[in-house]
């Protein structure tokens, strides 16, 4: 009876120890927020989740591909999903992935991570995008948001090219990149589909050519 009593203190053990291993490894959380296009501002978002998780806020880094994609219907959020990098208080790599369904329920679940690929901080593209305004894109659209490298080129003949500054689109022709630094491209859809940038991205470029002028103009 004595060695059944030690066998089950020992599993008991065990599983306790499982369960809190398994908690430190993956955690979640929730919390609601509006999801009117008028109200909802990304960098408000990035506040609550900030408040929610155990993350240092200066080591948040987007995640490589699709870190964000946002559907927007009849003036609503109807699907957002984020996906970010960061250091939590012990300094150990984590990945967080946030959902947010069109009641404006969030979710954040999040595990270790050993490879991260180098970006930029989420606020500094929310609070371009929140100049601008989500209601001002439309009622009906997606927004999704990658990085890329290497030799890129884009050209508007082949769909609307923007950068954002501002809170307002200014007009592209042509943009050259030879880079081996990720730069940020926010595809936005609607009936037809835009590639929009940020301005520190176009100070990487090695060409842009503003629309409706002959020749190419510095990004200041």
């Amino acid at each position: 009876m004595k060695r059944i009593i030690i066998v089950l203190c020992i599993i008991f053990i065990l599983i306790a120890s499982t369960n809190w291993y398994l908690q430190g490894k993956n955690e979640s959380h929730a919390f609601t927020i509006q999801t009117e296009l008028k109200r909802v501002k990304l960098s408000t978002l990035w506040i609550a989740v900030m408040n929610s998780i155990d993350m240092q806020n200066s080591t948040a880094n987007l995640e490589w591909l699709h870190w964000l994609h946002l559907k927007a219907s009849d003036g609503k959020i109807q699907i957002l999903h984020l996906e970010f990098t960061g250091e939590n208080a012990q300094g150990r790599s984590r990945i967080y992935h946030v959902n947010v369904n069109p009641s404006g329920f969030v979710t954040i679940y999040s595990q270790p991570i050993e490879n991260i690929q180098h970006t930029v901080h989420p606020m500094r593209i929310f609070k371009e995008l929140d100049k601008f305004g989500l209601e001002n894109i439309g009622s009906n659209y997606t927004l999704d948001i990658d990085f890329e490298q290497g030799d890129l080129g884009f050209d508007s003949a082949y769909g609307e090219l923007y950068l954002l500054k501002d809170g307002k689109l200014i007009p592209l022709e042509k943009v050259i990149f030879h880079v081996n630094t990720p730069i940020c491209r926010i595809l936005v859809c609607r009936e037809t589909c835009e590639i929009w940038f940020v301005q520190n991205d176009l100070l990487k470029a090695e060409k842009v050519v503003f629309k409706n002028m002959s020749k190419e103009l510095k990004v200041q």
